[in-house]
């Protein structure tokens, strides 16, 4: 196991003797209509409901810098990560681990995975438009020019707010103690279902300037999936998106929204209108109910074991054969991880300071349990733990999840072993243990 000694990307005035600064930009990010959507791989853009955005947060105090993206995609992984990273590093002078890239994982978006679209065309498929990840990675770093440059001094304040009928946990347990997927638009029977286990709270962070507020981080634990969790030709940010536009009317200025460890929870208990009916109804409920306004380490993971690698290729051929998207995806991303076995291994933990606040970021989609273990155990007065900052290792359950199986589990997009999630909090919490130190 690496040492937490690896640590890098604090900003915290306090410890730096200087003044904390912010800005902020915007890119538009939406795919053109006729591109592949989402998932779907053969179901071309026909609708395009509301704008996809890239939004950049340069941040500043004396001499350390640092970069948060938050991106209205399904997900952004290794080869754009990487790419993404090291242009904001480029355009702004942030080193490329101390960048940030959040996708709000709305299932109306591309999927972003150069590995991926690489490994489908020979079979005429695409993940999504051939010119999409350079456009993205020249949206953002444009962005981030723009934010650096706008930078301002700024004082920080928290708060948590409740909201209702959004989020329910899907892993719900049934009377007999089995445990079924609650997905997207489940039927009847699996909304009656409790709502289980998952985090009510938005955590807000409002960063102000001299004439006002300068931007808003928001972060949630919750798959937006309210405007479809399967294959459909619209577009989308989902609540997120309605919820955002919202707080942005009322408050005029940019909102950064941070996806949580929403792994194990989605929206799948309150769907019951329509799909653009329900993405605006819980979009409302988030924005009216939201409360006003250091480092690097590298766990070890088990990784993707590449001795399959035959094997999963004849099971993706398979798969083209049956015109199967959803298998064609899950093997697809299983070679790329199997390809890139050893970076796997050591997936990035980041965490910023930001006064008495800290904010770690994860890969993969980790389960809410994960993510508020990280917190409860934090030193600092408030962790925000959000997650999806690469979505290579996809979903990244807790030990006990392995027992009760499932989706998440056994659905083909897992490829971690149990007690890795565990691991992933351990060295989490010691490095924002390493940055409290740090501070002192």
């Amino acid at each position: 196991m690496p040492s937490t000694e690896d640590h890098a990307g604090l900003i915290d005035a306090r410890a730096s003797g200087g003044q904390l600064r912010a800005g902020v930009a915007r890119r538009d990010i939406t795919q053109p209509p006729g591109s592949p959507a989402g998932l779907s791989l053969t179901m071309p853009v026909d609708e395009i409901w509301d704008p996809l955005t890239a939004t950049v947060l340069v941040l500043e105090a004396g001499q350390l810098r640092t970069a948060l993206v938050g991106l209205d995609l399904v997900g952004v992984l290794a080869t754009t990560h990487a790419r993404i990273r090291s242009a904001v590093s480029r355009a702004t002078g942030v080193p490329p681990e101390h960048v940030i890239v959040n996708a709000s994982h709305t299932h109306s978006a591309p999927y972003v995975s150069e590995e991926l679209q690489a490994l489908l065309r020979p079979h005429g498929l695409r993940i999504m438009a051939d010119t999409f990840a350079d456009e993205l990675v020249g949206a953002i770093e444009a962005a981030a020019v723009e934010a650096a440059g706008r930078a301002q001094p700024v004082t920080a304040r928290f708060a948590r707010g409740a909201v209702d009928r959004i989020a329910s946990n899907r892993r719900p347990r049934l009377p007999d103690g089995g445990i079924v997927h609650r997905f997207g638009r489940p039927s009847a029977w699996m909304r009656r279902l409790p709502e289980g286990h998952i985090d009510p709270e938005v955590a807000v962070l409002t960063l102000d300037g001299l004439f006002g507020t300068v931007a808003t981080l928001a972060s949630y634990a919750c798959h937006p999936t309210a405007a479809g969790g399967d294959n459909h030709p619209h577009v989308s940010a989902d609540f997120v998106g309605v919820g955002r536009a919202v707080v942005e009317d009322a408050v005029g200025a940019p909102v950064l929204f941070l996806q949580g460890c929403g792994g194990d929870v989605g929206t799948g208990k309150w769907v019951a209108r329509g799909r653009r009916a329900d993405a605006a109804a819980m979009g409302r409920r988030f924005s009216l109910d939201a409360p006003a306004p250091r480092g690097t380490h590298r766990p070890r993971g088990r990784g993707a074991d590449a001795r399959r690698m035959p094997e999963q290729e004849a099971e993706l051929e398979a798969a083209v054969r049956a015109s199967d998207a959803a298998r064609i995806v899950a093997t697809g991303d299983a070679i790329v991880v199997a390809r890139r076995a050893e970076q796997a291994r050591r997936p990035l933990v980041k965490s910023v300071a930001i006064g008495d606040v800290a904010l770690v970021a994860l890969p993969g989609e980790v389960f809410l349990e994960l993510g508020q273990s990280i917190a409860r155990r934090s030193p600092f007065a408030t962790t925000v733990v959000t997650a999806y900052d690469d979505n290579t290792l996809q979903y990244i359950p807790t030990a006990a999840a392995f027992d009760d199986g499932a989706y998440e589990i056994a659905g083909g997009w897992r490829y971690v072993s149990r007690g890795q999630g565990e691991r992933l909090a351990d060295q989490a919490v010691a490095l924002v243990q390493a940055m409290a130190s740090a501070s002192r």
